[in-house]
């Protein structure tokens, strides 16, 4: 009898040894690092052996869904600014990898395909970034507002300022919340589309601006920053700033 009980527990002993090996190998291929969104870090997993998704990127949207509270479907692309020489600590060229959701396409829009795997970017474990959102009119994609993503590594941060592609100052709760909010106000968006996708359509963008001015959203969908105008200044010795609001707001 005691044999018996012997033998019944190295079988359990083997199971729990042969399932933590089972599950290192499966968790060694995992791509795990951290987001910074406003003031505090998420985790993002990415699966390379999840069978739901078909392009395995499609999982960091729904992981942003969940840190944002910004609906997946209406979140068009984000973008990776990737040093792609991480060893090179000098080396200040950075390359720009866009991945789409392919969920958030209109239904007779033609989805465009990624070139690029998430994998082959060879993000570190646990390695930081910094996320930076926009929205857009995706008159090719989603044909409304739409919110897009940058993932910028924490490194090129700067503590105060701006870099392309990041901005401190569009980086704060109040800021977000009103781009939040023009992404999921269905009301609005039916009447945008329904305005200015015909236009764009026809190559008619001057009276598309005049649109989204007449709307007061120009100003969150071609935003000014500090940097530009910095560098319109360096360059030009002024800085045009266009009228970016509708001269008949309160």
């Amino acid at each position: 009898m005691a044999e018996q009980n012997n033998n019944s527990d190295k079988r359990k002993f083997q199971f729990i040894y042969d399932f933590k090996i089972i599950e290192s190998l499966l968790s060694f291929n995992l791509v795990t690092f951290k987001v910074k969104h406003l003031d505090e870090y998420h985790e993002i997993v990415i699966d390379p052996n999840d069978e739901r998704y078909e392009d395995k990127h499609q999982q960091l949207f729904e992981q942003l869904e969940s840190i944002t509270g910004v609906p997946s479907r209406y979140t068009t692309e984000f973008i990776l600014r990737r040093n792609m020489n991480p060893s090179d600590v000098n080396n200040t060229e950075r390359y720009l990898w866009s991945f789409y959701n392919q969920k958030a396409f209109a239904p007779d829009i033609r989805r465009f395909s990624t070139y690029r795997d998430i994998f082959s970017l060879n993000i570190r474990d646990g390695e930081r970034f910094h996320l930076q959102y926009f929205i857009s009119y995706g008159q090719w994609t989603s044909k409304r507002i739409s919110m897009r993503y940058a993932l910028v590594e924490e490194r090129d941060v700067p503590e105060v300022g701006c870099i392309q592609g990041y901005c401190h100052s569009r980086c704060t709760e109040p800021y977000f919340k009103r781009l939040k909010d023009l992404v999921n106000n269905d009301a609005m968006n039916a009447k945008i589309t329904q305005l200015v996708q015909p236009l764009f359509e026809s190559g008619n963008s001057a009276e598309v601006y005049k649109i989204f001015r007449d709307f007061n959203i120009k100003q969150y969908l071609y935003p000014s920053c500090d940097e530009g105008y910095r560098r319109r200044l360096a360059v030009n010795g002024h800085a045009h700033q266009i009228d970016l609001y509708s001269r008949t707001r309160g």
